[in-house]
């Protein structure tokens, strides 16, 4: 069902609930301008709201001024998000954390009140503003780790100490990473330039004073987790969480990735099926973003989290010692993140909406890498399209990669064997149906 034929559905509901007429036209007018001014742009539905687009959906403060009466819209606009979850429920469009992550985001009143007095400038939050980007888990965890680390000598935080002090900067510094900096400052109002005079504002000389360390946290947060670098890098498609996640997923578990240019190059295009999952694929995707590459530098090399050498004809990806720590502890944080999108693939099949199923399949892949679930449902969309060669492939790689332990395993020896017989190999349906029969 399409979000239009939802939106349908979704005025038949509360008909029949018995809600009054400028309610429903109200909270229509919500929804409906969330999917053409926000969902759409993002290739999401009402099934798939994530705090980033909602996030977006709350920045349009013109939107909520002239659709929704300003202020005192705001509970009214929430009121009828929850009531959009209801129907969403009841009809099982989305279930178990989904609902509940819905109520969390369109119960929060208060942030959303807030975030409108912020963005049109009728409070003064400074203090607020420093408590949240200095105490939350994220800030704190990072504090506690920056004890031994000099993080005076990062190049974003020299560059940021130059900034908020008036100091001018080297010829050298004067480059695109500098001016994405600058809007990044901008958004989170920490500068303002007008008529070519940069002004450090309340916030900023408040950011200035702290101690260095809750300074490089700070910054670190709202780079990661509160900024909106669609608009900074004029890109609505750019998402920075695609490269935090990617980091995450590959240095959560090792420190180093070696990626020889000549030795992708030479990839065959049998295998570029399962090339998409692997550590060195996806960090050169990083680089093959819009802007990826700068936002790279800037928010993780030049925040000394990463570490990037060339070394005889190759690239070398290494997480530091503090990075190391905060990828293994943000990777605890992403679990759920993953389960989810397991979910959405899991529910697109069952729905037999296979085209939303392969894109979120191939998306699934290219940020947190194989999963022996993952693949096999990649496999059976394959087997679905009769392509044999290529589902062999992908359990083949799934397999050989595997504990060979657990019911994962046993569904992808079983369709490695059906894919087998396909293909006539002989030698290896009786390889597989062996290694299956020790499950049995």
């Amino acid at each position: 069902m399409t979000d239009k034929e939802k939106l349908i559905a979704f005025e038949k509901y509360m008909r029949e609930k018995g809600i009054d007429e400028d309610t429903i036209k109200f909270n229509l007018l919500v929804v409906k301008l969330l999917i053409n001014r926000v969902l759409f742009y993002f290739q999401e539905s009402l099934e798939t709201i994530d705090s980033f687009t909602f996030e977006e959906f709350t920045d349009m403060v013109n939107m909520i001024d002239i659709e929704f009466g300003g202020r005192e819209g705001i509970p009214k606009m929430l009121n009828a998000m929850l009531e959009l979850t209801e129907f969403l429920k009841v009809n099982k469009f989305i279930k178990g954390g989904k609902i509940a992550h819905y109520k969390r985001m369109f119960s929060n009143v208060e942030y959303y009140l807030e975030k409108y007095d912020r963005l049109t400038g009728k409070r003064d939050d400074t203090k607020e503003f420093i408590k949240e980007i200095t105490t939350n888990s994220f800030s704190k965890f990072v504090i506690k780790n920056c004890e031994y680390v000099n993080n005076y000598d990062f190049k974003t935080m020299i560059l940021l100490e130059k900034i908020l002090n008036d100091i001018p900067l080297e010829a050298y510094e004067k480059n695109e990473e500098t001016d994405l900096f600058m809007k990044f400052l901008i958004q989170n109002n920490l500068i303002t330039i007008e008529k070519n005079t940069l002004e450090v504002t309340k916030k900023g000389r408040a950011l200035s004073r702290l101690d260095i360390d809750d300074r490089y946290a700070g910054i670190l947060y709202l780079m990661l987790f509160k900024t909106n670098w669609a608009s900074i890098v004029d890109n609505i498609n750019f998402d920075i969480t695609k490269i935090r996640d990617i980091l995450i997923s590959i240095f959560s578990k090792k420190t180093e990735v070696k990626i020889n240019v000549n030795e992708m190059i030479k990839i065959d295009e049998k295998n570029s099926i399962v090339e998409i999952a692997s550590d060195r694929f996806r960090l050169a995707s990083i680089e093959a973003m819009t802007k990826g590459g700068c936002i790279l530098d800037l928010c993780f090399v030049n925040m000394g989290l990463v570490e990037i050498k060339a070394v005889n004809g190759c690239l070398i990806y290494r997480a530091t010692e503090l990075g190391k720590k905060v990828f293994e502890s943000l990777y605890k944080d992403m679990i759920s993140d993953i389960k989810y999108n397991i979910e959405i693939i899991n529910n697109a099949i069952r729905d037999k909406n296979y085209d939303r199923a392969e894109k979120k399949i191939f998306e699934y892949l290219m940020i947190y890498g194989g999963n022996n679930i993952v693949w096999d449902y990649l496999a059976q969309l394959l087997i679905f399209n009769k392509k044999y060669d290529e589902a062999y492939i992908v359990l083949k790689n799934a397999y050989e990669n595997s504990s060979k332990r657990g019911n994962a395993v046993r569904t992808i020896l079983y369709h490695l064997v059906l894919v087998a017989r396909k293909l006539k190999l002989k030698e290896e349906v009786e390889f597989y149906e062996g290694k299956l029969s020790n499950f049995k």
